[in-house]
C-alpha cells in the first residue's frame, strides 16, 4: 500500500447546517481523515452557517469556511472552493461532496485515496450513490447524439463490478474527485448553470481535451435527497430551466435543441392551467437563459 495523496473535501451549502453536522460527524469518524473540509456558504446573509458548531464534531478535521454570495449556485461555490485552495497553495485532488451526503463505512476516504494512485492526475471521477431506500441512483452515464441524449445511465448492474473504475461521460456533482490545478487552464466550472448540469458540462469539456471521466463502484455514498437546501420549488425549476437550457445550446445539434425546447415549451403552457406556478417558472427559465 502507498502513501496516502492529500484528499480535501469540498462542500458547497445553502439553508444546510443539519445536514452539513451529520456530514462533519462522518468526516470525524473516517479511518483517514481528509487533509481539510472547505465549506462554502451561499446563504451567508439569511441563513450563514455557524462554524463553532461544525468543528464541535469534527475533531481534528480543519474547517475552512468560505463565504460566499447569496443565492450563488453549486458551479460559483466550488469556483471559489477552488480559488480558495489555489491561494493556500493546495494542488492536489478534491472531493466534491453534497451536504446530504453520508458516509457510512467510515473508511471511504481511505478507499478512495487507495484507488486515486493508480488514476491519471486529469481524470474525473464519480462513486455509487444510494438514497434512502437504499436504491442505486443515477450517478453517471453515457451521452449519445439523438433527442433522447442522457438515457443511459449508471444501473444496479454496474454496481456489481469489481472496483475498477467504468468509463463514462459524465458524473454527478454529488460526489466528484478532481484535481482542478493538473488542468489548463485550470479546471472551473461554468457559472453560468445556476443549478443541475453544470456537473455535466464540466465532465464533457474536460473529456474532450483528453481527461478519464471515470464512475467507481466503491466506495458507496448514502444521499439523503432534498435535504441539502431548502431553496423554494418554483425558484428552483426556474434555475434549472435556464441550466437545462444552456446545456442545450451548447452541447446538442440543432435539430434536437430545437424539438426539446419546443416540448418545454409546450408543457409549461399546458401547466398554466392547472399548475400556473410550475408553468410561469419554466416560462421564466426560458426567457432569461442566455
Amino acid at each position: 500500500m502507498g502513501t496516502a495523496l492529500p484528499l480535501v473535501v469540498v462542500s458547497v451549502a445553502y439553508h444546510s447546517q443539519s445536514p452539513l453536522t451529520s456530514l462533519a460527524k462522518d468526516l470525524a469518524r473516517q479511518t483517514h481523515p481528509p487533509q481539510r473540509w472547505v465549506v462554502v456558504d451561499n446563504a451567508p446573509e439569511l441563513a450563514p452557517l455557524d462554524p463553532t458548531a461544525l468543528r464541535a464534531v469534527l475533531g481534528t478535521v480543519p474547517l475552512q469556511l468560505v463565504l460566499g454570495r447569496q443565492g450563488w449556485g453549486f458551479a460559483a461555490g466550488c469556483n471559489a472552493a477552488f480559488d480558495a485552495l489555489d491561494q493556500w497553495g493546495y494542488r492536489g485532488w478534491i472531493w466534491l461532496l453534497n451536504p446530504d451526503v453520508s458516509l457510512p463505512a467510515g473508511n471511504e476516504l481511505e478507499s478512495l485515496q487507495q484507488l486515486l494512485q493508480d488514476q491519471d492526475p486529469s481524470a474525473l471521477l464519480g462513486t455509487a450513490v444510494r438514497d434512502a431506500a437504499g436504491e442505486l441512483e443515477a450517478s453517471g452515464g453515457w451521452i449519445d447524439s439523438g433527442f433522447n441524449f442522457r438515457r443511459r445511465r449508471i444501473k444496479e448492474q454496474h454496481a456489481q463490478l469489481k472496483p475498477e473504475p467504468l468509463a463514462v461521460d459524465w458524473l454527478s456533482g454529488c460526489s466528484l474527485i478532481l484535481s482542478p490545478s493538473v488542468h489548463q487552464p485550470p479546471a472551473r466550472f461554468d457559472s453560468g448553470y445556476p443549478l443541475y448540469y453544470e456537473d455535466m458540462d464540466l465532465c464533457r469539456r474536460l473529456q474532450a481535451a483528453g481527461s478519464p471521466v471515470l464512475w467507481l463502484p466503491q466506495p458507496v455514498l448514502g444521499h439523503q435527497r432534498g435535504e441539502g437546501s431548502s431553496t423554494p420549488s418554483s425558484r428552483r425549476l426556474e434555475l434549472s430551466t435556464r441550466s437545462y437550457c444552456r446545456y442545450l445550446r451548447l452541447h446538442c445539434s440543432g435539430w434536437v435543441r430545437a424539438l426539446r425546447l419546443v416540448r418545454l415549451v409546450a408543457r409549461a403552457v399546458l401547466s398554466l392551467a392547472f399548475q400556473p406556478q410550475k408553468g410561469r417558472a419554466v416560462l421564466r427559465g426560458i426567457r432569461v437563459c442566455d
